[in-house]
């Protein structure tokens, strides 16, 4: 099983940046507060930690999973897919994500 795409088809590039050295030895945050129904918003965070699984979480920690490099990587092209499938981005999504420390 191969896991390259053919030339043709077009890549979207993730909006992250690369981390520099010294954020490189620490825990990295990205968080973004997604709209919701009931209450104002949602707060979505992915964790990574040099040479440990990525953490998500959403929902202030109600919903937490741990998923390995490769994981996330196929779920991040999973999901990209799946909702592009579902129209134009919103507004709200299109903001660049800036990692924390905390």
């Amino acid at each position: 099983m191969t896991t390259e795409l053919p030339a043709d088809v077009p890549v979207r590039m993730p909006y992250a940046d690369e981390p520099d050295e010294q954020t490189e030895q620490q825990r990295r945050f990205y968080r973004l507060r997604a709209p919701h129904v009931d209450k104002a918003t949602v707060p979505v965070t992915v964790r990574v930690t040099p040479d440990a699984d990525l953490y998500i979480a959403v929902g202030s920690g109600r919903r937490r999973m741990y998923l390995t490099p490769a994981e996330a990587w196929a779920l991040w092209r999973c999901l990209s897919e799946a909702v592009a499938s579902t129209g134009e981005p919103p507004e709200w999504i299109r903001v660049h994500i800036t990692p924390t420390h905390r």
